[in-house]
């Protein structure tokens, strides 16, 4: 009975991370592809950052609060989630909502879905290996897919499967799955309830230190940003920003964060994949990476901030060649799948809201990107863009640095038998 209950956790928590990776990091309907208005349209890129970001921090504050409340709470809560994503997709096909109200309540409903999956399925090592895949899958199909859909108009069978992201099909499997948990997950027995009190506000304030300076960064971060002393200062505050929360979390749990932060700058300097068959070598090399960081013995944390930087400075030597459907932007999404798959498998944390920070971190739009990208052409390189892909890879890099040296300060101030068990 055990073994079917943990294949169960591991189904249901890897299917609702994806779910709510699919919703914070393409928010259902970017506007491009359809007959928004201008006004609509402006309205929604402005937004979108912000709606990822509250997203994020309330996945954050789920998992703190649904945590002390135990695991059938947690899986209750993930099912109501799950619901209203499902929901409030077919609300808007059906209503005159705007597309930025719309997607603040995807937002809104995902951060809690990741927050309360996160809660029930990283309390063991099957249920979290699914659902730290899961997260990371929602993440990378969800952004070839939409990204595709709204350049091409037309929609391949792939795309029709994956339309207004997440999907409405795979949003109820996730609610089935989840109810299913919360039917076969025992009722805790607890001799007291939980108070205000009791409510761990550290990893939440971390949340939101180190969430809002990213996006602040890149909300402040255009292409015509010419400032490279503008740029600096950004990049150092979400350095400084990275470093507080990861020592507003108990032990070494920040580690995950500051290599979050530098692998989403790192990812934001490649160029993205166009074919739908390239996502396959790269789902693999997630697998790949995630799994050893699972089955080796130690964690290597700093050769993984320093893999990072390497694969910044590759994105930086090979801008000139980079584009949609190159080799080298195919090599660099799988070597920056195979890093992110390897740390967040072998970084462990103390609470279930440190990764899901971790998360949350990987999903936002950084600075790298937006100096590179922008609005409707959020994932189409500007012309004459190798001046911009140059600073966004440089701006990798020094994110990279200065996260690599923020891990050093913490693992100096935070001695190793601070890491868990």
């Amino acid at each position: 009975m055990q073994r079917y209950r943990a294949a169960l956790d591991t189904a249901g928590g890897g299917i609702a991370a994806a779910v709510a990776g699919m919703a914070l990091i393409v928010p259902f309907d970017a506007g491009c592809s359809t007959d928004s208005s201008a006004m609509q349209l402006t309205l929604l890129t402005v937004t979108l950052p912000r709606a990822t970001a509250a997203g994020a921090i309330l996945a954050v504050v789920t998992a703190v609060c649904v945590s002390m409340f135990g695991t059938r709470t947690a899986w209750a809560t993930g099912t109501v989630a799950a619901l209203l994503l499902a929901t409030d997709h077919l609300l808007v096909a059906s209503t005159s909502t705007t597309l930025a109200t719309a997607n603040f309540v995807d937002s809104l409903g995902a951060g809690v879905l990741l927050g309360a999956a996160g809660a029930a399925a990283l309390t063991y090592r099957p249920a979290a290996l699914g659902y730290l895949l899961g997260a990371l899958t929602g993440v990378l199909v969800g952004h070839h897919i939409e990204d595709q859909a709204s350049e091409n108009g037309a929609l391949s069978v792939v795309e029709r499967a994956f339309v207004d992201l997440p999907p409405d099909w795979l949003a109820a499997v996730a609610a089935a799955l989840l109810a299913a948990c919360f039917l076969v997950t025992e009722r805790a027995r607890t001799t007291s309830h939980p108070t205000a009190v009791q409510l761990p506000f550290a990893p939440i304030l971390a949340a939101a230190v180190v969430i809002m300076a990213v996006t602040a960064a890149s909300e402040r971060l255009t292409p015509g940003t010419e400032s490279h002393l503008a740029i600096a200062a950004w990049l150092f505050a979400v350095v400084v920003a990275a470093l507080v929360a990861a020592l507003l979390l108990p032990g070494r749990d920040g580690t995950l964060t500051l290599l979050a932060v530098a692998l989403t700058a790192s990812g934001g300097a490649i160029a993205t994949i166009h074919d739908h068959w390239k996502i396959a070598p790269i789902l693999a090399a997630l697998a790949l990476g995630t799994l050893a960081g699972v089955a080796l013995p130690r964690p290597a944390p700093v050769a993984a901030a320093c893999a990072i930087i390497g694969l910044s400075v590759f994105t930086l030597l090979s801008s000139g060649a980079q584009h949609h459907n190159s080799g080298s932007a195919l090599l660099g999404g799988c070597l920056f799948a195979a890093l992110a798959g390897y740390s967040f498998g072998a970084v462990t944390t103390r609470a279930a809201a440190s990764s899901v920070l971790g998360l949350g971190v990987l999903l936002l739009p950084t600075a790298a990107l937006t100096l590179e990208y922008r609005g409707c052409d959020a994932l189409t390189a500007l012309p004459g863009s190798n001046a911009s892909g140059d600073r966004a890879a440089w701006s990798a890099i020094l994110l990279g640095a200065g996260c690599l040296a923020a891990l050093l300060v913490l693992r100096r101030l935070r001695p190793e038998g601070d890491e868990p068990s």
